[in-house]
């Protein structure tokens, strides 16, 4: 298994704590942000290589920004979580690699993350 440079970005904090708390003991290093405003400032310093975001923030739409993420890294792997399910589709055209409904099954994001899918 590789391990990953991942950052959450959730408004919801109890989302964020959770999945970090789940990916440290998967031995990933992991931040997290509540806002897309937040996320951007982390980003440069962290170096994720791997996102994981919410479609539905404070400041703007998840799905509406993917690209600028990955202007900032390429390689980056962009995983879009939202509870509509209708936002798949769309998530994938403009450039998410994968696409998780809420609730999150955490053994299929570990998958996802491990490249088992």
């Amino acid at each position: 298994m590789r391990k990953q440079r991942i950052l959450i970005v959730d408004d919801e904090r109890e989302v964020c704590l959770l999945l970090e708390n789940y990916l440290l003991r998967k031995n990933h290093l992991v931040s997290y942000s509540t806002t897309l405003t937040e996320a951007f400032a982390k980003f440069p310093a962290f170096e994720p290589t791997f996102l994981i975001l919410d479609h539905n923030m404070p400041d703007g739409y998840g799905i509406e920004n993917i690209q600028k993420f990955k202007e900032l890294n390429n390689n980056l792997c962009v995983l879009i979580i939202s509870a509509m399910s209708n936002l798949r589709e769309d998530a994938l055209a403009k450039g998410a690699d994968f696409f998780l409904e809420k609730p999150i099954k955490l053994s299929t994001l570990n998958s996802i993350i491990n490249g088992d899918n």
